[in-house]
């Protein structure tokens, strides 16, 4: 079904687009000369997976219809860019991603794991395009038969594509995803990408993290309440198989429309993805884990800093102010925890950390007052 855009009244740059009965994005389109510069936001699910190229191919046509020749798309939803990447589009990541009119059209089918019928060609083919993304990688070794059994089991998501990627000279680990005709390249690069630079960041306590999973092996990554989670003990972190594929991200979204929730996690700034979030949230509570095993006193002494910086003894007590029997200085504590950092890091103290640390490693020029503080503990008690 072809997408309707309509300009808003009153603008002359700003369009709703309309599929299905229902405004699934709005796009802002700015033609200087052959330059189109066009920003694109999802509102909320397409009803249909082919809205999101009927809604490139309608943006397109609108600015050709200007004069324009070359092109330039900003725009954070990973099927959008994906679909982008697939008429033609170029781009790194986190950057806007550009083309020229002589490359728009022809669907690139290189990427596309449908047209592979042979198990390992389609590895092939995602190990080639995180390579042009930026991450290197290499296919990890195929399981053996139980293996195989256990894996599909356990994930929810069949046998997955898995790739080996080295954050350093003779570490790795690997990243798991869903064996999909609609699998997406660019947020498993850029789950690779944050992984391998947090690592890095923190090399005496990447023991912890050994596998990236996007499945569906929990419950909550099930119904679209997580978009990840830290596996216990284990060296892994579960991603939502939403994030890696179309369909599957569709369906998140929608899940994600229909449950409200007044603790919110925070969303990252601009051009960190959630992706980009929420490897590092994860990743953060594997660190935290060695860091609490290696030296308990001092991960006390990092939450009781914390707590200072709030103006109560520890974060405990401002994470416990949300009540009205609450002293009145954990109560202060707790609105600026979650004013300064989100709402969702007011329901434990490991969760506070996790979304200060995400906060702290997706940040642009300025952070809030606890972030920033967060830093210089990090800067304290994980010296480089």
């Amino acid at each position: 079904m072809p997408v309707d855009l309509r300009p808003v009244d009153g603008t002359s740059d700003l369009f709703e687009a309309w599929a299905d009965g229902i405004v699934i994005a709005m796009a802002r389109l700015v033609v200087v000369g052959p330059v189109a510069r066009m920003a694109v936001q999802l509102n909320r699910a397409p009803t249909l997976n082919e809205d999101i190229g009927a809604l490139l191919v309608a943006t397109v046509t609108r600015a050709r219809e200007n004069g324009a020749t070359d092109f330039e798309l900003q725009c954070e939803s990973l099927p959008l860019r994906d679909s982008a990447r697939r008429i033609g589009f170029r781009g790194g990541l986190r950057v806007p991603l550009k083309a020229n009119a002589d490359d728009i059209g022809v669907p690139d089918t290189t990427g596309d794991p449908s047209r592979t019928p042979n198990r390992r060609d389609r590895l092939a083919t995602l190990v080639a395009a995180l390579e042009t993304l930026g991450v290197a990688s290499t296919a990890a070794r195929p399981a053996r038969a139980l293996g195989k059994i256990t894996k599909r089991l356990a994930g929810g998501v069949g046998e997955p594509l898995e790739v080996v990627v080295d954050w350093t000279t003779g570490r790795s680990f690997i990243i798991s995803a869903p064996d999909r005709f609609d699998i997406m390249p660019e947020p498993i690069a850029l789950a690779g990408d944050t992984a391998c630079a947090v690592l890095r960041r923190f090399p005496h306590h990447a023991v912890a993290v050994k596998y990236i999973y996007f499945d569906r092996a929990i419950h909550g990554l099930k119904t679209g309440r997580y978009g990840g989670m830290a596996e216990g003990s284990a060296p892994s972190i579960h991603m939502n198989a939403g994030y890696v594929a179309v369909e599957p991200y569709l369906e998140f979204m929608r899940q994600k429309d229909r449950r409200a929730t007044k603790l919110k996690p925070a969303g990252p700034p601009t051009p960190y993805t959630t992706v980009d979030a929420t490897v590092a949230h994860e990743i953060w509570h594997k660190i935290e884990m060695v860091f609490e095993a290696r030296n308990y006193r001092s991960s006390i002494e990092f939450r009781r800093q914390l707590g200072h910086h709030l103006g109560v003894e520890t974060l405990e007590r401002a994470v416990k102010g949300g009540t009205d029997k609450a002293p009145a200085h954990w109560r202060t504590a707790h609105r600026r925890l979650a004013d300064e950092v989100s709402p969702y890091a007011t329901s434990s103290p490991r969760e506070a950390t996790a979304e200060m640390f995400k906060l702290w490693w997706c940040r642009r020029s300025s952070t809030t007052p606890i972030v920033t503080r967060f830093g210089e503990l990090i800067d304290e008690f994980f010296p480089q």
